[in-house]
């Protein structure tokens, strides 16, 4: 008598994050995170602009899923708030988690160096940030180097 095959376990889909991203700077940053801790999960930044829309997303999500009924699949959307019309906007995307930059994800930044307890705008944001230690002072939108990419693995101390 011959054996039949053994049924195929269903495909599933391994954990999937699609990071929908303002600018450089944040799929930069997002970059760097998949490079340094190298999870068994897929990170896809995807840099939208302010273009984004729920169609822009939902067609990104279709394109990663294996099957229809996937559900291995979240979105994150990480966008400065430096721009009032850009809360709003974002809030209006039902489905995707918000991970926020307020005012922008140089403040991310500036905390890994320093303390900063009090509201500041995104350029002074900045200006602070070349300020705080040597690995920043040449810092531009849009890329990190290698210096500030092991400044960021550091976590300095610093006290509020």
């Amino acid at each position: 008598m011959k054996k039949g095959r053994n049924a195929r376990p269903q495909r599933r889909m391994n954990p999937v994050f699609l990071v929908f991203c303002e600018g450089d700077t944040e799929e930069a940053y997002v970059n760097f995170l998949k490079q340094k801790y190298r999870l068994p999960v897929k990170v896809i930044p995807r840099k939208t602009g302010l273009s984004i829309s729920q169609d822009i997303i939902r067609r990104h999500i279709q394109a990663e899923k294996i099957s229809p009924d996937d559900e291995g699949l979240t979105s994150f959307l990480m966008y400065d708030l430096d721009r009032k019309d850009t809360v709003a906007k974002l809030a209006t995307y039902k489905g995707s988690i918000n991970i926020s930059n307020n005012p922008a994800l140089e403040l991310w930044f500036l905390l890994h160096n320093i303390g900063q307890n009090a509201a500041i705008s995104t350029n002074a944001c900045i200006d602070k940030l070349k300020r705080s230690t040597p690995d920043w002072e040449n810092y531009r939108k849009g890329s990190l180097s290698d210096k500030q990419q092991q400044a960021l693995e550091l976590f300095r101390n610093f006290s509020f």
